[in-house]
């Protein structure tokens, strides 16, 4: 009987040891927002790190990104001004590039538009 209770509890054991669980997380983001404060600070932005955010996304998820340009203290201009994006993941490079000229044109018209105010 104590044979009989041994190879059971190490057959039990040994089945309840032998199991794997395998557990991936999945992390999809879905959308990001920048704010910078003047002008000045968009030349600090990364954009490959837009990249890298959504690299985990799976090709099809919509993604959306978008940056905010606050607090421009100028006479008589916009206080503050923002573009977004919008798609798939698989089209990340492409949708980087639009945001980085959309916030690049921009910045040029809010300079445009303080120099003629002056």
């Amino acid at each position: 009987m104590k044979k009989l209770l041994i190879i059971s509890f190490l057959l039990l054991s040994s089945i309840a040891f032998s199991q794997e669980k395998k557990i991936r997380l999945e992390s999809n983001f879905e959308s990001i927002e920048i704010t910078v404060d003047s002008l000045e600070e968009i030349d600090t932005i990364k954009w490959e790190d837009f990249k890298d955010i959504f690299k985990e996304n799976s090709p099809e998820s919509t993604i959306s990104m978008k940056v905010t340009v606050k607090n421009i203290k100028k006479e008589n201009l916009i206080t503050n001004f923002s573009i977004g994006v919008s798609g798939k993941s698989e089209q990340i490079d492409s949708l980087v590039d639009q945001l980085k000229k959309g916030v690049l044109k921009m910045k040029q018209l809010a300079i445009n538009l303080n120099e003629k105010n002056k």
